[in-house]
């Protein structure tokens, strides 16, 4: 996704991207889409990089950096989007002569939008940060800052459009289980009608409690709905961040054995 994006907003010319997958049917697919070039090997494409991308599920990022340690080029700038994978982490892997970046990305990107987090290792350079961050922000809105706010932010970036989704499915579910309309019905109009909030509430200036108070009259059927949620939605919340946090820490103790 982050290849066909960054193609396609100019930031990168084709022709100065290689790419490498497990089996290399990935990669080949992409280059005929694309114009990329598709290397042979994971080591092929880390000898020539400059930047190096890391795409790969977090329990394979040290095995991929273990394999291309040798040939990294001096001072490459490695890019990471695995999360549980610290700053840290890809330095211990990657070796103090590289440059390291932590990248959590959202699945809005696909569309332009949404938010990046973005957090620098400590010999990242000025010129560092402004192509990563000109990069993310080519594909949505780049938010730099610090490491230990990565697990929060991402609860509220990249793993919102999944809870996003599964709050609205089940508004729509319900509407289904009155009887009154079809699940393709409720569908449609809901997802219509979310969109449009997203728009509405990207105005600048506009916030949550505006939009209530627009559609929520004091007295009116809205506002009776209103109030239920604001009474059972806190504590559903508050159980979705306690269930992510220990999943993490689950998730780094199985880093930490090599799992």
């Amino acid at each position: 996704m982050l290849i066909r994006k960054f193609i396609g907003t100019g930031m990168i010319a084709p022709g100065d991207i290689s790419a490498s997958s497990k089996t290399g049917i990935s990669a080949r697919a992409l280059a005929e889409r694309t114009g990329i070039t598709a290397a042979p090997s994971n080591t092929a494409v880390a000898e020539q990089a400059g930047i190096l991308f890391i795409c790969v599920k977090p329990a394979d990022v040290r095995k991929v950096l273990d394999e291309v340690w040798g040939v990294l080029q001096p001072g490459v700038l490695i890019v990471s989007i695995a999360g549980s994978v610290t700053l840290a982490d890809l330095t211990h892997y990657a070796g103090l002569h590289a440059r390291v970046v932590r990248v959590i990305p959202a699945v809005t990107a696909e569309k332009g939008a949404g938010v990046s987090l973005v957090t620098f290792g400590r010999g990242a350079t000025p010129e560092d940060r402004e192509r990563v961050l000109g990069l993310f922000n080519a594909v949505g809105t780049a938010v730099e800052t610090g490491e230990e706010n990565f697990d929060l932010y991402a609860d509220l970036t990249s793993c919102a459009p999944a809870f996003i989704a599964a709050m609205i499915r089940e508004y729509a579910a319900a509407a289904v289980r009155t009887g009154a309309v079809e699940p393709a019905v409720a569908e449609f109009l809901i997802r219509k009608t979310l969109s449009g909030t997203a728009r509405v509430l990207d105005d600048e200036g506009t916030g949550f409690d505006e939009v209530i108070s627009r559609v929520a009259t004091k007295g009116g059927i809205t506002e009776e709905g209103v109030k239920v949620l604001e009474a059972r939605l806190p504590g559903v919340f508050d159980k979705v961040f306690v269930a992510t946090e220990r999943k993490r820490l689950i998730r780094a103790k199985e880093l930490a054995r090599g799992d």
